[in-house]
């Protein structure tokens, strides 16, 4: 049967019609769904007509056997055809292979043909080279014996005895008083730097053996200074009292008067101005450091210049650490290490420098200027040195501010791999310096959402601070801690002021993030959010809500619209928009 045809057979029955209708609207459905083409043979389409002759084998049960039969007979034969269309693809697979082997055949015997062209080329080349080293070797057996050499084991010996020489030049005369007056010249220097510019081991130790001395001798004499100087304010102040007794015009009794500034006098104490009284200009003949002091300060600069001169600037680096004074610890010091090019493949010598500089600072004392600071930790920044830097951050070795700390979270966001160090680091610097905002930042950045939501509610955060600490790390759960209640305090943000100001700047899409949170926590929410904003109006709210429409969101446009109408006193003044008109009786 062509279940196709549209010529309907004359049915009298009313439920065969109906069956025969729900058969066709089954083939035309099916058909549709496998999107299976009008003509041309299909396997879906096979598939469609063979499960409608099923459908009706189980409707016709008094045919059932022989629409059974005649659907069994179908099902061989289309089985017949698709394995004869199987067998003629292999046939034809089969054919196109054997037509294309005389091809193959003829680039394989071309392909051959090329090879042994190459390889007769090669062969020819191999003689002509072998025909040349033979006559070569001819050539040398003719040539008279050379002059006999030393062994290898001889060779060696006078190499090791004479470096920096060929073997040539050793056996040259002329070369060798050559290089023995360089040796002689070298010599001398060495023996004259030995002279001038070094000293025993044991001279050391008994310089330091002095300098102690010199030093216990100094905190005598500081002692039996500060007793002088105390005798000596005591003794300026009893000479002004006298002369202020002589000058007044009613005396009063000597004893009386000397009682009361004695009395004075006992309570004073010597401290570091008292010196200021003194003059310096009588003292200075007999203090040994005016005497020394630049000297050695010269001294000093000059051991530091040839250190750096050698090239040994690890040394040098030290020396200007543990400078007097600080004369070498200053920022000129550092671009002369910085001009420096060469590295032999340790830490760069201005790198060296800097750890000079922190590894001789005292925790917490003595600390570099904020520039040298800077300059170090971008040094070691730059040559990927971070252990460094969290040594001189947990030790106390730098002068913390908040440009260091800027510092180092633009480098966390730069190399992934030390972002969490850098915030650390940059979380304690900021600490320290109290900046809070950016204190807060690095927690949130490091993940730590919680931990920053009650840093920023328990020092009381300012709008301007929370939204900067918002815009610097967005996020849903951030946004969420900052417009709810934290246990007893009210939330720091309301969320129309919030998304008001998201909706003004690159970030709306959290703000849509929000108001969705919000109507997802079920019916009345929005509405209960809107009705408790506090710090944002209806003229803001509809704001809002023309932004939403302008952006897709119709959906979160007519929540607000809607909770703005119904308040009582509220019109539409436009399709996004809505406002409260409240009158004021005087």
């Amino acid at each position: 049967m062509d279940f196709n045809s549209k010529t309907v057979p004359l049915i009298t029955s009313a439920r065969d019609r109906d069956f025969l209708k729900s058969l066709y609207e089954f083939i035309a459905g099916e058909k549709e769904s496998l999107c299976c083409p009008d003509e041309g043979s299909d396997e879906q389409r096979h598939t469609v007509y063979s499960a409608a002759f099923d459908k009706v084998i189980d409707y016709a049960t008094s045919y059932k056997t022989i629409l059974t039969a005649i659907k069994k007979e179908y099902d061989c034969l289309i089985a017949s055809i698709k394995n004869n269309d199987r067998k003629v693809k292999v046939a034809r697979g089969k054919l196109k292979t054997m037509m294309a082997q005389p091809t193959s055949l003829m680039y394989c015997r071309r392909r051959s043909v090329q090879l042994q062209e190459r390889i007769a080329i090669i062969q020819k080349d191999t003689a002509e080279v072998q025909a040349k080293l033979k006559r070569l070797q001819e050539f040398r057996k003719k040539e008279p014996p050379p002059t006999p050499e030393p062994s290898d084991g001889q060779a060696q010996d006078l190499a090791a005895r004479i470096p920096g020489l060929t073997f040539c030049e050793m056996l040259n005369p002329e070369a060798l008083a050559k290089h023995l007056g360089f040796l002689e010249q070298k010599q001398a220097d060495l023996l004259n730097k030995k002279k001038n510019q070094y000293v025993p081991v044991q001279v050391k130790a008994d310089l330091e053996i002095k300098m102690r001395a010199y030093l216990n001798k100094k905190d005598e004499l500081a002692l039996e200074n500060d007793k002088l100087q105390l005798c000596f304010k005591q003794l300026t102040f009893l000479n002004e009292a006298i002369s202020s007794w002589e000058k007044s015009t009613s005396h009063p009794p000597l004893f009386e008067f000397l009682s009361y500034e004695l009395e004075r006098i006992a309570e004073i104490q010597v401290c570091d101005t008292d010196s200021c009284f003194i003059n310096n200009d009588l003292l200075e003949e007999d203090d040994p450091n005016t005497v020394n002091e630049s000297e050695l300060l010269v001294d000093y600069i000059k051991r530091f210049m040839h250190m750096f001169e050698a090239g040994d600037y690890e040394a040098a680096a030290f020396h200007a650490a543990r400078s007097p004074h600080g004369v070498l610890r200053n920022t000129e010091t550092m671009e002369r290490f910085k001009s420096v090019t060469v590295n032999d493949g340790g830490l760069p010598p201005l790198l060296l420098y800097f750890q000079a500089l922190m590894i001789s600072a005292q925790p917490g004392k003595q600390l570099l200027g904020e520039t040298l600071c800077l300059e170090g930790v971008h040094c070691a920044l730059q040559h990927g040195y971070i252990d460094l830097i969290t040594f001189w951050v947990t030790q106390h070795r730098l002068t913390y501010s908040e440009e260091l700390g800027d510092v180092l979270c633009s480098h966390g966001d730069k190399d992934p791999r030390i972002a969490d160090t850098c915030l650390a680091l940059a979380h304690i610097i900021y600490t320290t310096c109290g900046v809070l905002r950016k204190t807060a930042l690095c927690m949130c950045k490091r993940g730590l959402t919680i931990g920053a939501l009650e840093f920023i509610y328990q020092n009381n955060f300012t709008l301007d601070d929370t939204m900067f600490v918002l815009k610097g790390c967005p996020s849903l759960t951030l946004l969420q801690g900052l417009t709810q209640k934290y246990g007893s305090k009210p939330a720091l943000l309301s969320v129309g002021y919030v998304c008001h100001s998201l909706l003004s700047s690159y970030l709306e899409d959290l703000a849509f993030q929000l108001l969705e949170k919000i109507i997802a926590d079920g019916p009345g929410s929005l509405e209960k959010a809107i009705l408790d904003d506090m710090m944002c109006g209806t003229e803001s709210w509809s704001e809002i809500a023309a932004r939403c429409e302008q952006m897709n969101r119709p959906h979160l446009a007519q929540e607000i619209i809607s909770t703005l109408l119904s308040q009582a006193g509220a019109v539409c003044l436009s399709p996004g928009s809505a406002k409260l008109m409240e009158h004021v009786f005087m």
